[in-house]
């Protein structure tokens, strides 16, 4: 018996060093933005979104997303944005699939009160491998009847790694 080393390669994203950096605190009560990853073993970050509204999240609620591009250490704005409504944000497949869960697992519109957002990630088959940067940060700021309620961002990294496996292969033995 034999063994073969089979290498496969595994694209992800990186997300790293959330902040929400404003709150308009007469419509959010608090809001907090993590990542994490759940052991050395896995390259996989999970992104967790816990917020309190007082308004009803729907139509009249603005997310507007930039990306900027990572380059000679410093964020250059890049010319890729996504401007949604709420409830169009949802039935988007790039950041709408993985918020559709718990309480915004129904239809739009969704009522004022505390949303939990867990184990979040952009599924790496929706970002074409054409992609103009592979390091970068995402800003997004959401507006509600055109006043910004709240706004953060989150720095991303397209990442690649080669994983190594053993296949136990079995010599054929020729009968005389």
């Amino acid at each position: 018996m034999s063994c073969i080393n089979i290498i496969y390669k595994i694209r992800y994203i990186s997300t790293e060093h959330p902040n929400v950096t404003f709150i308009d605190h007469k419509h959010v009560i608090y809001a907090n933005l993590t990542s994490e990853r759940y052991g050395r073993g896995t390259p996989f970050y999970y992104v967790g979104l816990h917020f309190e509204t007082t308004i009803t999240f729907d139509k009249h609620v603005n997310v507007d997303f930039y990306f900027y591009e990572y380059l000679s250490n410093v964020y250059k704005r890049g010319f890729i944005e996504m401007h949604f409504n709420f409830c169009e944000l949802m039935d988007d497949n790039f950041f709408g699939a993985p918020m559709r869960q718990g309480a915004l697992s129904g239809p739009c519109p969704y009522p004022p009160g505390k949303i939990n957002l867990y184990n979040m990630s952009i599924d790496i088959r929706v970002i074409p491998r054409s992609f103009p940067f592979t390091k970068g940060r995402i800003y997004a700021n959401v507006s509600y009847k055109h006043n910004v309620i709240a706004g953060g961002y989150i720095d991303m990294e397209i990442k690649e790694i080669n994983i190594k496996r053993r296949k136990k292969t079995f010599k054929l033995l020729s009968l005389p």
